[in-house]
């Protein structure tokens, strides 16, 4: 392939947004091709559970144990989905690494390299983000419950600003290192416990231009997944208190959204890894010097 995308070089911001858009113009019939393959019927299911808890939320009498059966589904399936999304997105970027990357390539060629990332990343999410559910997740949901009956006391609106702030302040500091962590273990052989440390490492080493282009991707994505998510809104302000087959086919649609841009904003993570990564061992130049050898 004459205009084939060297993935370790050293480059801007700039550069790795282009590079990366560049692979999927070169590449996107076979990334979606092998992305459908599982994510439209995750994306159908999540429909299916969103429309649940959207519509459990927004009853007059909220229905709790309707509310979190399909909210607890719906948080399994989510990690199912990021599992496979990641793992497939990156066992096709594993495959055009190795020069055999083609429109033709299908699940019989990816399927290995795929179940071996599956099993890496559901063990960084599980190990990574259990402990942020416990530090973030289940006291902002006590707090909410709190404030629901004790809202007109003064004290909780400054608790709630603090934790607010709290949460800002560990995403401006943690996103550049969450937004490597799972491919040192794909692109550079780590384990689970080297793929995490090495990603904390990177990711503080290049950490202004990695939060750049994630306030970038950020923006990006928010306003196309709205655009997706607007049509459930709109349906629920017309059938409230009841589902309706608009329901289900606005809240799949809202995950068709999500499906289709998450790969965009996995390989964009990836060219940030590729450029970081030979800026600060050079790649490249030790896998020419190791062909020299070879020779």
């Amino acid at each position: 392939m004459s205009n084939r995308i060297e993935f370790y070089k050293n480059r801007g911001i700039g550069e790795r947004l282009s590079v990366a858009f560049n692979f999927l113009k070169q590449n996107w019939k076979a990334l979606y091709k092998n992305i459908l393959i599982g994510g439209l019927p995750l994306a159908i299911i999540m429909g299916y559970l969103l429309a649940e808890v959207y519509t459990a939320r927004t009853i007059l009498n909220f229905d709790l144990p309707h509310f979190f059966l399909f909210y607890a589904l719906l948080i399994f399936v989510s990690f199912l989905d990021t599992v496979y999304l990641y793992s497939m997105t990156g066992a096709v970027l594993h495959q055009y690494e190795r020069n055999q990357l083609t429109e033709s390539t299908g699940w019989n060629d990816l399927k290995d390299t795929f179940f071996k990332f599956a099993g890496k990343t559901a063990l960084i999410f599980l190990l990574v983000f259990i402990p942020i559910i416990f530090i973030i997740v289940i006291p902002a949901v006590f707090l909410g419950f709190t404030t629901a009956f004790a809202s007109h006391v003064p004290e909780f609106a400054v608790i709630i600003l603090f934790f607010a702030l709290f949460l800002m302040a560990g995403f401006i500091v943690f996103a550049p290192f969450i937004s490597m962590l799972y491919f040192p273990a794909y692109f550079s052989g780590k384990t689970v416990w080297e793929s995490i440390k090495t990603s904390f490492v990177l990711g503080f080493k290049d950490w202004g231009s990695l939060f750049l282009a994630i306030m970038l991707l950020g923006i990006v994505f928010y306003i196309i997944y709205m655009i997706f998510y607007v049509p459930l809104i709109v349906s629920s302000l017309f059938s409230i208190g009841y589902l309706s087959i608009f329901s289900y086919i606005f809240a799949t649609l809202s995950a068709i959204g999500m499906l289709l841009s998450y790969p965009v904003m996995i390989v964009v993570f990836a060219f940030q890894y590729f450029s970081i990564v030979e800026k600060e061992e050079g790649v490249s130049l030790q896998s020419r010097l190791d062909d020299f050898e070879n020779l």
